[in-house]
């Protein structure tokens, strides 16, 4: 331990709360006040996490004594995705997957408790319990020992790395805003069918409803390439010694970094089972540009000409699918019922148009996920060394400073 540095309880950064879930017989108390987040909205890239449920006044006056304020760490704590962190923005509730850490700030810097428990996260992973789902109860999150500095320190390294995370999350923040406008350009163009031309034309029947004349109703299984067959899983241990620079895909998420890739190029992965399906019903889906190794609990896929890969990409992410879903206990999207979804299919012209209007946005898209890789790697490579005193602020500064001009 550094000089200066003290040994204490994650029980004692400050207040540390289980969330709860609002019961299905009181549907009242969820509305578009406060955030409920849950695991699904954390991202392992960015350090806010985006949620799309809230609860209501009455949800908070009902669970007020687990409001989180703004500025705590909420870290998941049951299952596969034990590990996953993020800071909260605005007064906010979890479910009952997440611990949460409401920081006393007269005492401890948030931003340095985010990066202290992100730097402890597989040792709080290796005290779960149970045997079928890995659990980590809030006694023994509490009673995890993590080493501090003093105030002061603590709020130069978390500006330092919170330096780093506020760049990540401008560059998420850029995603989001070009997905949304490629988004609102499909559903302008081939859901309210106000694309260029579009006056007179003739709507025909098709088993997708009234389309215009020329356009046809298929589905996934043919306008797309299938690549499920080449798929490998890799267990913990095989990519723990498998250390490398290419994504490895789960279901929902990058799960680990290997030193080898089976795919290199624009592919769309949807998930097979476990995470498949979002609240609002839409499939799980994750686009790559690059070189990348899958696990088999996603789909692999690619658009066929005419249609791109892009294109089917936005096209699901617009699809209810609720009917695909089967299982109870492991949801799963097998590879027959993903086929059997329908994609509408316009002109060639049409989509040629589209293409090269929303082709750069993809573009960008991909050129700032991977520049959020390198500032992520960079700063867990920092992470070890400033949270663990083993070099000090002022040593690390000017190097710091310099590299991110």
């Amino acid at each position: 331990m550094s000089i200066g540095w003290r040994q204490i309880r994650i029980g004692d950064l400050g207040q540390v709360v289980t969330g709860r879930t609002p019961s299905s017989s009181t549907p009242e108390l969820f509305g578009t006040e406060f955030p409920f987040i849950t695991p699904t909205d954390l991202a392992n890239d960015e350090t806010y996490a985006t949620t799309g449920r809230f609860l209501s006044r009455q949800g908070y006056e009902s669970l007020k004594r687990i409001l989180l304020a703004p500025d705590s760490i909420c870290f998941v704590c049951i299952g596969a995705t034990i590990g996953k962190i993020c800071l909260t923005k605005r007064p906010s509730f979890t479910n009952q997957q997440i611990n949460s850490v409401v920081v006393d700030k007269a005492h401890h810097d948030p931003r340095f408790v985010f990066h202290l428990l992100r730097f402890n996260t597989e040792r709080i992973k290796g005290i779960a319990g149970g045997a079928a789902t890995p659990i980590v109860n809030k006694t023994a999150f509490c009673e995890v020992d993590v080493c501090v500095p003093g105030l002061k320190t603590q709020q130069n390294v978390g500006a330092i790395l919170g330096a780093y995370d506020d760049l990540i999350e401008n560059n998420t923040r850029r995603v989001r805003v070009l997905k949304q406008m490629a988004q609102m350009l499909y559903r302008e163009w081939f859901v309210n069918f106000r694309f260029p031309g579009n006056e007179g034309v003739k709507m025909v029947e098709s088993e997708m409803g009234m389309i215009p004349d020329g356009w046809s109703a298929q589905s996934v299984g043919t306008v797309s390439l299938n690549f499920d067959s080449k798929r490998k899983p890799l267990s913990s241990i095989e990519r723990s010694t498998r250390k490398g620079q290419y994504p490895y895909y789960g279901a929902a998420t990058i799960f680990d970094f290997i030193d080898d890739f089976i795919f290199d190029g624009v592919f769309l992965l949807v998930g097979e089972d476990g995470s498949v399906i979002t609240p609002d019903n839409r499939p799980v889906l994750q686009l790559t540009d690059g070189k990348f190794w899958p696990n088999n609990h996603t789909h692999v896929v690619q658009g066929k000409a005419p249609i791109s890969t892009y294109y089917l990409y936005l096209h699901l992410a617009d699809a209810d699918v609720t009917g695909c879903v089967t299982g109870a206990a492991q949801p799963k999207i097998t590879q027959a019922n993903l086929n059997r979804i329908p994609v509408l299919v316009p002109t060639v012209q049409l989509l040629n148009s589209f293409e090269g209007i929303i082709t750069p946005m993809f573009l960008e898209m991909a050129l700032l996920e991977k520049k959020n890789r390198n500032l992520k790697t960079t700063c867990d490579l920092l992470l070890p060394k400033l949270v663990s005193g083993e070099v000090s602020v002022e040593q690390i500064e000017q190097e710091v400073v310099a590299e991110m001009v």
